[in-house]
């Protein structure tokens, strides 16, 4: 399976929010709708259409298989940072917790004991108690300590706020590049993709639940291709139309076989001619030289 940076692309690419796009990636997510889903580059793992990307996958993301969810930040072209989420059961925000964390780029022991402090948050509405003025989502925080002192991991501002880090006029997304929680805002990302895997849909007798089955190992897939490929695969000399291309077709018609009498007789009677020919020219020179010998012995005795 190919790379798209460093995600594998079994993850399909369902959100994306820019840094510098407009105000209200919050609200774009939770409320049902897409955005740029014609515009290409919009879609691709870059920053350079400065507004934000929404499929319809998120929507009904259990009608769609999705089983786990993928939270990405990418710094300078390749991702920096990242969350994997169980998405299997999940609601459409609820999915992005603590509990169901699956793995990591940061310290998942520091994720897990990280509870009950003031300012401490892990979801997607993030901080939205505390001040009708704050607008930080998808927010990992350890702690507040004031403006200069917080203590988190990753959120995106999605409107003005009182700390400098939510002064511009646009989206920011930022991230802390390092194993455990550091000051805030830390590292201002250049997006962050959220991705999904899917499963493959199975259902068994007239059941009318649904299961999922998981195909992101690579080498479980290559082996299964290969069998498909070896049980496909027919020996040439094994084939109906190879056996037709060795065998002549029999004719028992009489006349198809005087035919084939007279064209036999007539191909060899002429093959022969053609191989012996020169030998007969040969033979009736030499004849017509030995009556000239005589002929000419004959008058020198008279």
């Amino acid at each position: 399976l190919n790379k798209q940076g460093n995600v594998h692309a079994w993850w399909e690419l369902v959100f994306k929010v820019v840094t510098g796009g407009p105000f209200g990636a919050y609200d774009l997510f939770v409320n049902n709708g897409t955005r740029n889903i014609n515009n290409l580059a919009a879609q691709q793992l870059t920053n350079q259409v400065l507004d934000h990307y929404k499929s319809d996958v998120m929507d009904d993301m259990h009608s769609n298989g999705v089983t786990k969810i993928r939270v990405s930040y990418y710094f300078g072209g390749v991702e920096a940072q990242y969350f994997v989420f169980d998405a299997v059961g999940a609601t459409k925000t609820g999915w992005f917790s603590r509990n169901r964390l699956l793995e990591t780029s940061y310290d998942i022991a520091a994720l897990a004991t990280a509870v009950g402090k003031g300012g401490e948050y892990f979801s997607i509405e993030g901080d939205i108690v505390s001040s009708s003025s704050i607008h930080r989502h998808f927010y990992v925080n350890e702690g507040y300590y004031g403006c200069s002192g917080d203590l988190g991991w990753t959120l995106i501002v999605d409107g003005p706020g009182p700390c400098s880090m939510e002064s511009l006029p646009t989206t920011a997304v930022y991230f802390v590049n390092t194993p455990s929680y550091s000051l805030m805002p830390g590292t201002m990302a250049d997006f962050m993709a959220v991705f999904v895997e899917k499963g493959t849909c199975i259902s068994s007798g007239i059941s009318t639940s649904k299961e999922y089955l998981l195909i992101n190992e690579t080498e479980e897939i290559q082996q299964k291709i290969n069998a498909i490929k070896t049980n496909l695969t027919i020996p040439v000399n094994t084939t109906s139309q190879y056996h037709r291309s060795k065998t002549c077709a029999e004719d028992e018609r009489m006349t198809s076989r005087a035919i084939g009498f007279v064209l036999g007789v007539g191909l060899i009677s002429v093959l022969s001619a053609l191989i012996l020919f020169p030998d007969i020219h040969t033979l009736i020179r030499h004849a017509m030289e030995r009556v000239c010998e005589k002929t000419g012995q004959n008058n020198l005795t008279k």
